[in-house]
């Protein structure tokens, strides 16, 4: 399984707005169908993560859920597709690649107040439904049939999303 798609951005936009299947998915993320249903749905959860602790620099420690590696592979065709669909908003900095925590910053020199806020439980928050529902909604307005099997390669264990993924 490659790692990246064959596809320019253009043609992965074309072929994002045409899905109507779980197969055109499939299709779409160059992987057997076959191997995706796999993946998603008889792959058991405690096998698609790879779990571990690090520490925080303020003390304590963050849990990771890291996706395997077949797993790793379609979410990163996965993610490929979905810059090549959605169009961030300037304020955005947060994963975006040529943005980072310097970038954020200067929008907000010389401003009098400043409010940092880190939200506790963040990723659990965001379970299965929502993810589905995301994709069944502009800007994606994907089939039900499709967004159901794409929700499951976000959150972990059906349940809600990793907390970090790598």
């Amino acid at each position: 399984m490659s790692l990246e798609l064959s596809r320019l951005p253009e043609e992965l936009r074309a072929a994002f707005a045409a899905l109507r299947s779980p197969r055109d998915l499939a299709s779409l993320l160059e992987v057997e169908y076959s191997q995706l249903v796999y993946h998603v749905y008889k792959v058991p959860p405690e096998e698609k993560y790879c779990c571990f602790h690090i520490r925080k620099r303020s003390g304590g420690v963050r849990l990771i859920s890291a996706p395997k590696t077949s797993l790793k592979i379609i979410q990163r065709k996965l993610n490929q597709v979905l810059q090549a669909v959605y169009h961030l908003k300037g304020c955005v900095h947060g994963f975006v690649r040529g943005r980072s925590i310097v970038t954020n910053a200067g929008a907000h020199t010389r401003r009098r107040y400043l409010l940092n806020i880190d939200l506790a439980d963040f990723f659990p928050s965001i379970n299965f439904g929502r993810v589905r529902g995301m994709f069944m909604r502009p800007p994606y307005s994907l089939p039900p049939s499709v967004s159901t099997v794409l929700a499951p390669n976000c959150p972990r264990e059906r349940r809600h999303l990793p907390s970090w993924q790598t």
